[in-house]
């Protein structure tokens, strides 16, 4: 399975739209990684759910659990709440 997904699928799902916004709708941005990791993963998006985010100077970190993972998800947004990735927190 590929850790991350390509630029041109996340464009597809609507994830490369440029934030007019200085700063970025939390509420969004975890619907938008609980969709990314749902199409990943394969599962309902009703058994996807975002249960952090944390600030970084680099954007932000969204932890997303996802029923049946031994781990969380993580997505990866920049500093304008673009995702740019998402990927299993364990090896594997």
């Amino acid at each position: 399975m590929n850790r991350f997904f390509s630029i041109s699928i996340l464009c597809v799902l609507g994830a490369c739209a440029p934030d007019s916004q200085s700063s970025v709708d939390i509420t969004d941005l975890q619907a938008s990684c609980e969709a990314l990791v749902s199409a990943q993963t394969g599962v309902n998006a009703r058994d996807v759910a975002a249960i952090s985010t944390k600030s970084l100077p680099t954007g932000s970190v969204t932890t997303v659990s996802v029923a049946g993972a031994a781990a969380p998800w993580l997505c990866e947004a920049g500093p304008t709440g673009v995702v740019f990735g998402v990927e299993y927190s364990e090896e594997g």
